[in-house]
């Protein structure tokens, strides 16, 4: 049923091992981009309030796909003062937009939804219910487990990849909210800026205007 990509040097075992170590030096990891050395060290966070939400579909997930997508971003980068977490720098806007991108790799966007659907697989494997019916720890638990699976950990590698991204991306592309992500990793803007007529959206465009 699952892919088996793996990750290499990377222990299943050891993966969300260590919650202290992962909130405290989580921007020295996020600095080095380093995800195989974030996916040793993290852990989900306890006793993280979560506010209510309303998950709604769109063109690229439905209601309970996006649910679960946000409720595990909200879990791999919370709001724990230890740094800005997925929903201050937008994550989840830039993986619909990745979803969206019709230059991206299709299989690689593929399996960033067949992930979200082994989760819910999962779910329902070991606890008799939908994910939406999980308690915050359930949830927790849940992401400690996929993390042992070989395409659990190829799966929350990527989704990590993409919170990253989102941490240091320009704010132009609807991210890294007010700069937030840059503030957060003591990071200096590239120079020269995109500006809209520039940016990766727009820029095919542009040059064939040219």
């Amino acid at each position: 049923m699952k892919d088996k990509r793996i990750i290499k040097d990377i222990k299943s075992k050891d993966l969300f091992s260590n919650i202290k170590n992962w909130q405290l030096n989580r921007r020295k990891f996020v600095k080095t981009l380093s995800v195989t050395a974030v996916l040793s060290q993290i852990a989900v966070v306890n006793a993280c309030v979560i506010s209510p939400k309303v998950y709604e579909a769109n063109a690229y997930l439905t209601a309970l796909e996006s649910e679960i997508i946000q409720k595990i971003q909200d879990v791999l980068f919370p709001n724990d003062g230890n740094g800005p977490s997925a929903e201050d720098v937008n994550a989840y806007s830039h993986l619909l937009w990745v979803l969206s991108d019709e230059r991206k790799d299709k299989d690689s966007v593929e399996y960033i939804k067949k992930g979200i659907g082994w989760t819910e697989e999962t779910a329902q494997a070991n606890y008799g219910r939908t994910f939406s019916d999980l308690s915050q720890l359930e949830i927790e638990e849940l992401i400690r487990y996929i993390a042992g699976e070989n395409w659990g950990t190829s799966w929350l590698s990527i989704i990590l990849t993409l919170i990253f991204e989102a941490v240091a991306i320009d704010p132009i592309y609807n991210v890294n909210t007010n700069e937030v992500g840059w503030k957060w990793l003591e990071q200096r803007s590239g120079s020269p800026r995109p500006t809209t007529e520039n940016s990766y959206t727009n820029i095919f465009t542009t040059i064939h205007a040219n």
